[in-house]
This record gives structure tokens, C-alpha cells and sequence, in this order.
């Protein structure tokens, strides 16, 4: 609780963390020109509290949050207020071309306790390296027990809940987990979290002796505008996705939470639906906000029988002139495929900044490689990942079988912290190759794998075998 002894509001006030925000004042407030609200970190409009003994006035375009209570005066908003809230007052609300928004408020459980939420976004990924012919429909997926779509943001309890993914129908496949949930498809939520899960079924078929090559997709969201201070209005949210693999891409979709539909602009220049290498396909969609929201899309593209997801997050603030900040990263592993018993590989990892505000803690992490080492991009050596930098990193580990790992990257600005990921899969071959008879055997495999490790020709490996026998 806050006792505000100040009579005017004409300042920047941001309440950073989840809880309850009791703002309790002897007189009147008067609201003038500055005088806004920004929640960070957890806080809702649903938990801000304003307990006024008089009256409280707006007398400047601008924005508040939380509900406003009068004893023995009025509520009084100029024209261009914008109130996440309510308004209670004892005599009467006076209005002018306002826009006031009931905040969507947390459940209150049997006990009386305050339950905030988050959102989960579980993404399916489909290996088919061992002659598989699964797609996405045939691994039905679940939180919790309840039935979720691959790509789609659902919100749940979030006070340290526990929650598991789990599906059904995978019998030929073997399942792993990255990104926010551990390697049993366990996360644990928090208030505001915005967490990922994502799934890849590799199939267990026939091995495979020349390994696929897996397609790479990215896919960067970029809001416009990216804040709409003066409350609810039109957000169009411009989608790119590129081809940054080897093997041209097939079956491309984009699937957002809360947006739809999104449109193909540009990109396609042949018209063969294909999404070829050097290919920037542009799409858009256009929405109306109501209040500061999270939008999530994924990305999706098959070759040779594998998939390839990118996720991609993007905030927009409703009511306060504060600009979100934008992060993206890329990851591209080198080789892309290994021969049977694996090999190390080489991830190189790319992060961007495709907003306007400079970031901050800037930090990645891998679940599957370690450590990240960054390797250049800072220019002017301030800390601050800007617009118009590129940040590289590199990550080095040795594979033994066919692994899809994500890394995240996260950073800082205005008092929001954003995040994104990159997913990229390495197929290593399930079976050794085989050879003609040659009326001979050689003495000892590896003088065989380490031909094909050495990347000797046929005329080469001949001619060695052919020395071996008649030495």
C-alpha cells in the first residue's frame, strides 16, 4: 500500500512484479500533461488500486491502470484518456471521447488466493530419416491432459504450476523435448511467462544409410506500430520468412495465435509454392488490440520428408507511449548431416535486433550445446545489441544421433524483456553402407569408416583396399 501525499500525477509511473498495488491519497489527484502508467514484470491492471478520498481528474491525454475509487467526488476524463480498469466514483464519471478497457483478471481459486496466468505454445516437429511417412496430425498433443494444436497459445494457471506435454499415437517414433520444457516434456509456469515446448518424433523404420538433408526455415515478426498510446487501435504485423537451409522448403505455413489470416504479399518468384533458397517470402496481418499483447507465430516448412519450425514473438504496449523492444536469432548448423556414428558439429548463431530500442543483457542458451561463445558484432563495444548490429556466436558438439536442439535469446529494453528462439535439427545416418563384392575382405571396419570420415572417392577407397590386400 502507497500513501500518495502529492496532489498532481504528471510523470511516468511503472510498477514492475506481480502483486496487489494499493495507491491511497488525503486529497484529490489531478492527472496533467506526463502523466502515464507503464506495468512491467508481472503487474496487471487487475491488481492496481486507486482509493481516493475526494475526486481525481485527467487533464491530459495519457493512460492509467487499475481501478479507481472516489468517496465523495468525481471521476473526470479529458478527451484522449485511456483507462485499463474501471471507475467507480460516488457522484459521478464524466467522459469525453475515452476508451476504457475492463482488464481480463486472473481466476480466484476455492481458497480465495490469486491465481495469475501464462501461456504455453507447444510446436511438433516430424523427422521421417528412417523411410517414416508421419506428419503432424498423427501425434495428437496434450497439456495436461488436455488436447492442444501444434502452434496455438493457450493460457493457464501461473503460480509455479506444473505442467506437462504429453501425446498420443506414437508408436514407430521416438519423441524428445526442447526449449522451456525439461527432457520429460515437464515446465513449470509462472505469472506472464510466455513458454515453448517443442516436441520432434524421429522415426525408428528401416535405417537409414545416406541420411536426409533437413530443411532450415526463419521467420522474423515486426508490429506496426509497435505502441499504441492512446489506447485500442489497428496493429499490422509484417511476417518474413527465408530459406536459410540447403534444400528448397515445400508445405510452408504460418500459424498465429491471434491473428488471422496472414496473407502471402511477395516472395514467391517462380510461383511454385516452393520456398527456394535466396527466397524472402513476406506476409502480413492486420488486427485491433484492446490492451498490451504478446502475438506468437510459427513457421513451418517440409523437405525430404522432415520439418523445420521457427518461432517468432512480438509485443505491442496499449496505452502508454513506451516502445517494446524486438529480438531474433538464428542458428545454422555445419554439416547439416553426418555419417553413421556422428561427428561434431559446428552451430553458428546469429542474433538481431529488428526494433528501434537498443537491448540489453543481451544472454543466449542451448539446450543441447554448450558453451556459447560470442565472436563479434558489438561495433562500438557498448554492451547494447542496436538495430543495426548483428551479433555472431558459435557453439561446437560432438552428435551421436540424429538431434534437434533450440537456443534462446534473450535481452532487455524499456523495462520489457523479450525473447526468441531458432530449432534446427542434424540427421546422423542409423545404418553403415554397404559395398559390392570385391573378392575380398578387408581386415578391420574402420579402415572403411575412416575412408568415408576422410571423404576419399571410390577410386580412392579402391586403390587403398586393393594396397591393403596385396601388401
Amino acid at each position: 500500500m502507497y500513501d500518495v501525499a502529492a496532489t498532481a500525477f504528471n510523470s511516468t509511473l511503472t510498477l514492475n512484479g506481480a502483486g496487489v498495488y494499493i495507491f491511497r491519497s488525503t486529497s484529490s489527484i489531478a492527472q496533467t500533461a506526463g502523466g502515464t502508467m507503464v506495468l512491467t514484470g508481472g503487474a496487471t491492471a487487475c491488481n492496481v488500486y486507486w482509493q481516493i478520498p475526494t475526486s481525481m481528474t485527467f487533464a491530459a491525454a495519457g493512460s492509467i491502470k487499475g481501478t479507481i475509487i472516489t468517496n465523495t467526488g468525481l471521476i473526470s476524463f479529458v478527451s484522449g484518456v485511456a483507462l485499463q480498469g474501471r471507475a467507480w466514483a460516488a457522484t459521478q464519471v464524466t467522459m469525453d471521447n475515452n476508451q476504457i478497457t475492463e482488464p481480463t483478471c486472473a481466476a480466484t481459486s476455492s481458497e480465495g488466493s490469486t491465481q495469475y496466468t501464462g501461456t504455453i505454445n507447444v510446436v511438433k516437429n516430424v523427422i521421417n530419416d528412417n523411410g517414416g511417412t508421419a506428419t503432424f496430425d498423427d501425434f495428437p498433443l496434450f497439456v495436461n491432459s488436455t488436447q492442444v494444436l501444434s502452434g496455438s497459445t493457450n493460457s493457464y494457471v501461473a503460480n509455479s504450476s506444473r505442467y506437462q506435454v504429453t501425446e498420443s499415437n506414437g508408436a514407430g517414433y521416438t519423441a524428445s523435448f526442447s526449449g522451456d520444457c525439461d527432457a520429460d516434456g515437464v515446465m513449470y509456469l509462472h505469472a506472464a511467462e510466455h513458454l515453448f515446448c517443442i516436441v520432434t518424433n524421429n522415426d525408428i523404420g528401416s535405417p537409414a544409410i545416406i541420411p536426409p538433408v533437413p530443411p532450415l526455415i526463419d521467420v522474423v515478426k515486426v508490429p506496426s506500430p509497435l505502441s499504441l498510446p492512446l489506447g485500442p487501435g489497428s496493429v499490422t504485423y509484417t511476417y518474413t520468412a527465408r530459406n536459410i537451409g540447403t534444400v528448397p522448403m515445400t508445405n510452408v505455413t504460418l500459424v498465429g495465435d491471434t491473428c488471422s489470416p496472414i496473407v502471402l504479399q511477395s516472395g514467391d518468384t517462380d510461383r511454385d509454392s516452393v520456398l527456394d533458397l535466396g527466397e524472402v517470402w513476406v506476409h502480413t496481418c492486420t488486427t485491433t488490440l484492446t490492451e498490451t499483447h504478446t502475438n506468437t507465430v510459427v513457421a513451418t516448412g517440409w523437405a525430404n520428408g522432415l520439418s523445420s519450425v521457427d518461432i517468432a514473438s512480438a509485443t505491442v504496449v496499449v496505452g502508454t507511449p513506451v516502445v517494446p523492444p524486438l529480438i531474433h536469432i538464428t542458428k545454422v548448423p555445419a554439416p547439416f548431416t553426418l555419417p553413421f556414428g556422428g561427428g561434431m558439429v559446428t552451430y553458428t548463431k546469429r542474433v538481431t535486433n529488428p526494433g528501434t530500442v537498443p537491448l540489453s543483457n543481451v544472454y543466449l542458451t542451448d539446450d543441447k550445446c554448450s558453451p556459447v561463445v560470442f565472436v563479434s558484432g558489438d561495433t562500438n563495444s557498448d554492451n547494447l545489441l542496436d538495430p543495426s548490429e548483428t551479433w555472431t556466436y558459435t557453439c561446437r558438439t560432438n552428435l551421436t544421433a540424429t538431434t534437434t536442439n533450440t537456443v534462446t535469446a534473450t535481452g532487455s529494453g524499456n523495462g520489457y524483456t523479450v525473447r526468441d528462439v531458432a530449432v534446427a535439427t542434424v540427421v546422423v545416418a542409423s545404418a553403415v553402407p554397404t559395398f559390392p563384392n570385391t573378392g575380398f575382405t578387408p581386415p578391420e571396419n574402420t579402415l572403411v569408416w575412416g575412408a568415408l570420415a576422410t571423404g576419399l572417392s571410390a577410386a580412392s577407397l579402391f586403390f587403398v583396399l586393393r594396397k591393403k590386400r596385396t601388401a
